[in-house]
């Protein structure tokens, strides 16, 4: 069958090249809409693909190097990687027509190469398919000669997989696997080229590219993983490659979480919780790996489920995040924290796209992000059968690292709804916000709703959507309807029931809140219960919460007292140096180095989710 093939060629190389090429000439809302309905047709002509679950369909064009055809695949793997950017495509394109003034051509003609050059590398079925398709999207979205460095990567790693005197083909390369010295430098070498592609932009604030970020860049990593690591290496797939990107997908997890709340804008925060979820597939990525080179195909679906899961719902939340942070910022003339609030009274229906994003993002019940992170414990916890110490070691931090990385994710998600949603406002101009347009607020809310249900039926997504892939890279069926579980005999995660307990508490705190209370009324008890002072409509600047709080003091030590703490050599013997750290000179004992503060509440805290991954991490090995 060819058909598909067909249809995602004429979509993705003719219609989105020529709007690309075009752009230019044509007003933003024209060329936006056309790109919208074009990235929407290709996303509905992916769904059969998935839900009839079929075949595989190659078409080879007369294209290509001498001697040589360029060759197109649609496998399950594809398909759904092919669904999400074309999701995440159509909202960005849609959003910009009706958001962006008549002059953005260029953001347009970005998002348009962007998704076209993804899309033709999930579509590639060869090494040169796969480096062009890849160049294409790269020279988009990165200035200078870093453009080039991934696609080279991919295709060096491509042709070292390929056996002597055949084409670099997936198929050829299936068929024949390669050593183990060479699978090694394909898959380090594939690495390389997924951090050059989805390193941080240095430069000024652009939505376009923090959403293109994450719903097209993050997922196509994601995607050339998956391709070269656990598809194309499958047969000679060492565990030790998989601790290594499990513990490089721990680093940056926990960085991002960090950054997320300590940041003082809030497309900051939302980026970091963005590039969180990208550490936090790195992690799912490595676990598959270890869990298939220990020939445990059970571990290896769930950390495939955990990848997709956030590869779908993350990308989806992510674009819809950045969507919303835009028209927040757009609005109210600033993205500072401290100067937001009242948002949920000022822009309504855009305070619930993004409370739906936020909730997805972070590790709150019952988001998408919540469930994907159960996923990856599911996985950790199985996968201490794989081998010994030097295998539970990196399976223990990374334990800890989840935790860490969920509680940091958690205190961001409620320091930003807390202040800037359900807070009051904070400035004259944050004040005057207004909703957006009914257009852009009726995008948001659509992709709000896909947020909530792939939370609260993530089962129902993944069977009907990723499971083809998941068949086709672990062997394992998932799980039917809205349960998250192995098999029928073994626990699951449902959502629906978390879903029903919020809703019982929400709906009983508005009934506290409403109800009638005595005559008077009260300020808030930093005013003594005293109205606002005269000339502050808005109560006391200094008063009022920004959320700086959810991050623990850590306790410093000065450099210059360590330093003073090295003997200088040749001028005085180790009894006369240990003799000057306890006298002063006067016979009294004093410490030269600056007293540490206690540890704070958060911090308490901190350690005691700390001990609690510890804690799973124990019952799992002596389990």
């Amino acid at each position: 069958m060819s058909d598909p093939i067909l249809l995602f060629l004429i979509i993705d190389v003719v219609a989105l090249a020529t709007l690309g090429a075009c752009v230019t000439r044509v007003p933003t809302t024209a060329s936006g809409v056309l790109t919208a309905a074009v990235c929407g047709v290709g996303a509905l002509v992916c769904l059969p693909a998935l839900l009839f679950r079929l075949p595989d369909t190659v078409l080879a064009l007369p294209v290509g190097p001498p001697g040589m055809a360029l060759h197109m695949v649609l496998d399950p793997l594809a398909a759904v990687f092919l669904l999400t950017i074309f999701l995440a495509g159509t909202g960005i394109a849609a959003f910009q027509a009706t958001t962006a003034p008549a002059t953005d051509q260029p953001s347009l003609q970005v998002t348009i190469f962007c998704i076209a050059g993804t899309a033709f590398t999930f579509l590639a079925g060869d090494g040169v398919s796969l480096a062009f398709g890849l160049a294409l999207s790269c020279a988009t979205i990165r200035k200078g000669p870093i453009w080039l460095i991934a696609p080279l990567l991919v295709l060096i790693a491509v042709c070292l997989l390929t056996p002597a005197g055949d084409a670099p083909q997936f198929d050829t390369i299936r068929a024949a696997p390669p050593g183990l010295g060479r699978t090694t430098a394909a898959a380090v070498l594939t690495c390389a080229a997924v951090a050059s592609l989805a390193w941080p932009r240095a430069g000024a604030r652009c939505w376009c590219h923090d959403a293109l970020t994450a719903g097209v860049v993050l997922p196509g990593a994601a995607y050339l993983l998956l391709r070269v690591i656990t598809d194309l290496s499958a047969a000679a797939s060492q565990g030790w490659w998989g601790s290594i990107v499990m513990l490089t997908g721990g680093v940056v997890t926990v960085r991002q979480g960090w950054r997320s709340a300590e940041a003082a804008d809030i497309d900051a925060i939302v980026t970091a919780l963005i590039r969180r979820q990208a550490g936090l597939a790195l992690i799912g990525i490595g676990l598959t790996s270890i869990a298939r080179a220990a020939d445990l195909p059970g571990a290896a679906a769930f950390g495939l489920r955990a990848v997709l899961l956030i590869c779908i719902g993350g990308g989806v939340a992510g674009t819809l995040a950045s969507l919303a942070t835009h028209a927040i910022g757009a609005s109210a003339g600033t993205f500072r924290l401290s100067r937001l609030g009242g948002l949920v009274h000022l822009m309504p229906r855009t305070s619930v796209a993004l409370s739906a994003a936020i909730l997805a993002l972070s590790a709150l019940p019952p988001g998408v992000g919540f469930a994907s992170l159960w996923l990856l414990f599911q996985a950790v916890l199985s996968a201490p059968r794989t081998g010994g110490l030097l295998v539970l070691v990196p399976l223990a931090l990374i334990a800890a690292a989840l935790a860490v990385s969920a509680a940091l994710a958690t205190a961001a998600s409620v320091r930003l709804i807390g202040v800037a949603i359900l807070g009051r406002p904070r400035s004259p101009r944050g004040s005057g916000a207004q909703e957006s347009a009914a257009p852009a607020s009726t995008i948001l809310l659509a992709f709000a709703g896909f947020s909530v249900v792939a939370g609260v039926l993530p089962g129902l997504v993944l069977s009907g959507l990723a499971d083809p892939a998941i068949r086709m890279l672990a062997g394992v069926p998932t799980s039917p309807f809205a349960v998250l579980s192995l098999s029928g005999a073994s626990p699951g995660y449902l959502a629906l029931p978390v879903l029903a307990l919020v809703a019982l508490a929400t709906i009983a705190a508005i009934l506290l809140a409403r109800r009638p209370g005595p005559e008077g009324k009260f300020a808030g008890i930093w005013a003594d219960g005293m109205p606002p002072p005269f000339g502050l409509p808005f109560g006391e600047p200094a008063a009022q919460s920004t959320g700086a709080g959810f991050l623990p003091v850590l306790p410093t030590i000065p450099v210059a007292g360590l330093l003073s703490l090295v003997p200088k050599p040749m001028r005085v013997s180790p009894a006369a140096w240990f003799r000057s750290l306890r006298a002063d000179g006067t016979g009294t004992t004093k410490s030269r180095i600056a007293p540490i503060r206690p540890p704070s509440a958060i911090a308490g805290i901190w350690l005691v989710l700390t001990a609690f991954a510890g804690l799973l991490l124990v019952l799992a090995v002596t389990g």
